[in-house]
């Protein structure tokens, strides 16, 4: 009488293992990279409200103003800070990284009275990509 035996061998289970682990090494930074990018909209949409904030100050006074308009992001991924110039006749808003954010290329978000948007004071282009969430 011919003896059936089911269930898995040592080798399969390993090879099971392996199998999973290379997954899960590529997945996890692919999801770090998308949760960084996913926060960096909290920093625009942080600068975009400032920037909003400052031209209302501007319509009633006729001068932008540091002491409003700042302070943290929604989820405390990004301290914002606006500074004036020229008699108060310009401003920049900046949204600094802030804990987890710290590993983001992009680094510091920036946008100025005439809507012009940095980041980490590189290119054009870099800015370009930052800002719309490329990477």
């Amino acid at each position: 009488m011919k003896q059936h035996t089911t269930g898995f061998t040592l080798v399969e289970m390993m090879i099971v293992v392996v199998l999973l682990a290379i997954m899960i090494s590529l997945a996890i930074p692919s999801y770090q990279n998308y949760v960084v990018r996913t926060n960096r909209t909290e920093a625009i949409e942080a600068l975009l409200a400032a920037s909003s904030c400052q031209e209302r100050l501007f319509i009633r006074n006729n001068a932008y103003s540091t002491g409003a308009c700042g302070g943290t992001s929604f989820n405390n991924h990004y301290l914002i800070s606006v500074t004036t110039s020229n008699a108060n006749q310009n401003f920049l808003a900046s949204a600094v990284p802030q804990g987890p954010q710290l590993s983001d290329r992009c680094k510091t978000l920036t946008i100025n009275d005439r809507g012009v948007r940095t980041a980490n004071s590189q290119t054009a282009a870099f800015a370009q990509t930052c800002w719309t969430g490329k990477f």
